[in-house]
């Protein structure tokens, strides 16, 4: 099977939650967690939204860093793995690791 590549971020990002996710079933998290996760967007936003920030390779490289730095890679990750992992119920373990989220296409970066 041939793969297909999408430029639609968005909704490969999105793919299967609303249809496996009612949109009335709640969870509770904490705040604090919460507003990690919303400082975590706010500053690939505020990095991102400008293009004068990334000029160069170099420029997005620094910015991003790795696990061993504070950069923007490490953010995601905690913010990723370590925090959202504690907000999301149980049985959503199941459904992540299952293929009800793979969206069909791959994002047009896997292209080689």
């Amino acid at each position: 099977m041939e793969n297909k590549y999408t430029d639609n971020i968005v909704e490969h990002a999105f793919f299967g939650i609303d249809e496996n996710i009612p949109a009335d079933r709640t969870t509770v998290v904490y705040l604090r967690d919460l507003m990690k996760v919303h400082a975590t967007l706010a500053e690939l936003i505020q990095f991102f939204h400008q293009p004068l920030h990334m000029q160069t390779l170099e420029d997005v490289e620094e910015y991003l860093g790795t696990l061993e730095t504070n950069g923007a890679y490490k953010l995601m990750t905690l913010a990723h793995h370590d925090i959202m992992s504690r907000m999301l119920p149980s049985d959503m373990e199941a459904l992540i690791e299952g293929s009800a989220l793979d969206a069909p296409n791959s994002p047009h970066y896997f292209e080689e």
